[in-house]
């Protein structure tokens, strides 16, 4: 086996976030330089208590926010919705990291709607990445619609 699949395989066995493919990380994400201008606010900061009461400010690019915030779903492919995550902070200036979502075309997983998720610290660096069981399985919940969980 190549080092970089015993490497892999360590970080997976020491929690280090294991993904279910290897999926390259979506070009839609990284970087995120720039985003409150190339990105719209689709939804104000507010308390999420099913992300261990951090704070979010969710942003949508342009094939995304109309749709969003008119709660047209599902999404259409090439949707790109994220949040800024903030610690106990109401007025959301405090960033601790992100977490993204992009519609893939359908096929990518159709059991989560072809959503590919990315959890960021607050360098931009990916903790999470691809197929994430850990948040479809909560997104796929009611009051969810097409996995996103957050209201306009």
């Amino acid at each position: 086996m190549s080092r970089v699949l015993w490497l892999a395989m360590a970080g997976c066995l020491l929690g280090a976030g294991c993904f279910q493919d290897s999926t390259a990380q979506h070009s839609a994400f990284l970087p995120l330089s720039n985003y409150q201008a190339t990105f719209q606010v689709v939804r104000d900061c507010r308390l999420n208590i099913q992300h261990s009461n951090q704070y979010q400010l969710v942003y949508a690019n342009t094939i995304a926010a109309e749709p969003y915030t008119n709660g047209v779903y599902p999404l259409p492919a090439g949707s790109v919705v994220f949040a800024e995550e903030h610690d106990n902070d109401s007025s959301c200036t405090s960033l601790t990291g992100y977490d993204l979502m992009a519609k893939e075309q359908p096929g990518y997983d159709s059991a989560a709607h072809d959503w590919h998720w990315q959890e960021l610290d607050d360098n931009q660096r990916v903790l999470k990445d691809g197929h994430l069981t850990t948040c479809s399985s909560c997104h796929a919940q009611p009051p969810c619609n097409d996995f996103l969980c957050s209201p306009p």
